[in-house]
């Protein structure tokens, strides 16, 4: 399954030969997040590079079976939409002023962060750490866990408050 992109401010264009490197951000407004933000905002300036905001959702959270497919589907899309503006706006706004764009995108999120980070040629991906750890970890999964394992670039995991 690969990520498709639901809505974007031209964040899956092609980046122009010779631009400043990306960094792609995974965000999705928990605290590690936004430690990942705030890391990106600190530093990107000084590596004189872009940050790629991505927030993954899953449509399988609607996907029950007993539900309307197409009132779930319809809710998907306004869920996205919902999404996209606070992405672009309340999740994003620490990145004023430093070059930056976001996407929001369906699939799963670790395998879709890392399809953008190839496509992007991406020099590294930062997300937070949200601190499960052990045995939850194991149920849900990690997608760290999973981004330093298979990552064609460094990864960056900013570890959540304690």
């Amino acid at each position: 399954m690969h990520a498709r992109d639901l809505m974007t401010n031209d964040a899956m264009a092609e980046a122009p030969k010779n631009s400043a490197p990306v960094i792609i951000l995974g965000i999705d407004g928990s605290d590690g997040a936004n430690r990942a933000l705030a890391w990106c905002r600190d530093n990107a300036p000084k590596l004189g590079a872009e940050v790629l905001a991505v927030h993954v959702y899953s449509l399988a959270a609607f996907a029950l079976p007993y539900y309307d497919v197409p009132a779930v589907a319809q809710a998907a899309v306004s869920t996205g939409v919902d999404l996209a503006k606070a992405l672009d706006t309340e999740w994003t706004a620490p990145l004023a002023g430093i070059p930056h764009r976001t996407a929001l995108v369906e699939g799963p999120t670790a395998r879709s962060l890392l399809d953008i980070a190839k496509r992007e040629n991406a020099a590294m991906i930062v997300v937070g750490s949200r601190g499960h750890g052990g045995f939850a970890e194991l149920l849900l999964g990690s997608v760290s866990h999973h981004l330093t394992h298979h990552a064609t670039c460094p990864v960056l995991v900013v570890p959540a408050r304690r």
